[in-house]
């Protein structure tokens, strides 16, 4: 395969499909038969060649190519142009860093594009090698719309677990990087709400501008799909509130231990502010100080201390101030 050719398939409508090579590219959108090529965005041989193939109009290229992508289904050169996005599943990846592909869609060809490795697109190659994979350009649409849609139930499980714990640990104590953990969560809430809003809409577009290209069944499952996202959507907005809430409950613990920090501390300020005066009193070198001919004084004076002190806690305790 060349640089900017990821894979490039022939369906057989069966199932399963034979890998094509380079020199076997189309040069002209194929009016028989089911062609599937996916490109590397990064390669710019890629962009040259789809350009140079008659048929494929060159706003399609440019939004095939384009940088920044939103998710959205339109029509487009007589087919069907679809941007989507997927949880990032690759290792050592954050699966809010959604991952996009787009799709170029007619009933005869599929040209797709990639910026990174997507999980569910490896899934229809696979199904493919093996003859299970989809049987033309609609089911393939279909079956990756399912996948995505269905990899995403276990990112969304698993944040709604590490909230659940976040949750059930804040009655223990608050420690910082549980506050750092709840920042992160709520982070890839955002994130992930983000562009599930207008995927939803992308999907419900996309089964109602493919109803000519799609069976009764591939409709149904564009339609499952758009319903998993909307509860998706509304299983986000449940986990935002609560991580808004859990952030509202740490700062009110964090207030809780202040205010009783700064509480022990009045109470202490206000026992020693008496001595303090008294003690300060008596140091003052000049004549005329009582005691200073008594031998006893000091030690009269530090129970007379004691005794004021033990007063006040006692004054204090049964006024209920602690």
């Amino acid at each position: 395969m060349s640089s900017f050719v990821v894979h490039h398939f022939e369906l057989d409508g069966q199932g399963g499909a034979t890998q094509r090579s380079d020199s076997e590219l189309p040069m002209v959108v194929p009016e028989t038969g089911c062609r599937w090529v996916h490109l590397d965005c990064f390669a710019e041989a890629g962009h040259d060649w789809l350009l140079g193939v008659s048929g494929v109009p060159d706003t399609v290229v440019e939004a095939l190519f384009a940088e920044e992508t939103r998710p959205r289904t339109v029509r487009m050169g007589g087919g069907l142009l679809l941007t989507l996005r997927g949880v990032n599943l690759n290792p050592e990846s954050n699966p809010s860093d959604m991952v996009s592909v787009r799709l170029w869609v007619t009933p005869n060809f599929i040209v797709s594009s990639r910026r990174r490795t997507l999980l569910s697109v490896q899934d229809i190659v696979s199904g493919l090698l093996l003859g299970e994979g989809p049987v033309g350009s609609a089911d393939l649409v279909a079956t990756l719309t399912e996948t995505l849609t269905g990899r995403m139930a276990k990112v969304l499980t698993s944040l709604e677990d590490e909230l659940a714990d976040l949750e059930e640990s804040i009655g223990e104590g608050i420690e910082s990087d549980q506050r750092d953990s709840l920042v992160q969560r709520r982070l890839e809430t955002i994130r992930l709400r983000r562009f599930l809003i207008p995927q939803k809409e992308a999907i419900i577009k996309l089964a109602q501008e493919s109803l000519s290209l799609m069976t009764a069944h591939q409709t149904a499952q564009i339609h499952e799909a758009a319903n998993d996202i909307t509860r998706y959507v509304e299983g986000l907005e449940s986990l935002r509130e609560r991580c808004l809430l859990m952030q509202e409950e740490f700062a009110n613990l964090q207030a809780e231990k202040m205010n009783a920090r700064m509480y022990v501390l009045s109470i202490l300020s206000g026992i020693f502010m008496p001595l303090g005066f008294l003690t300060g009193l008596f140091g003052i070198n000049i004549g005329g100080m009582p005691g200073t001919e008594n031998g006893d004084a000091f030690w009269l004076f530090c129970i007379a201390l004691v005794a004021l002190g033990g007063g006040q806690f006692i004054l204090m305790r049964k006024s209920r101030w602690f």
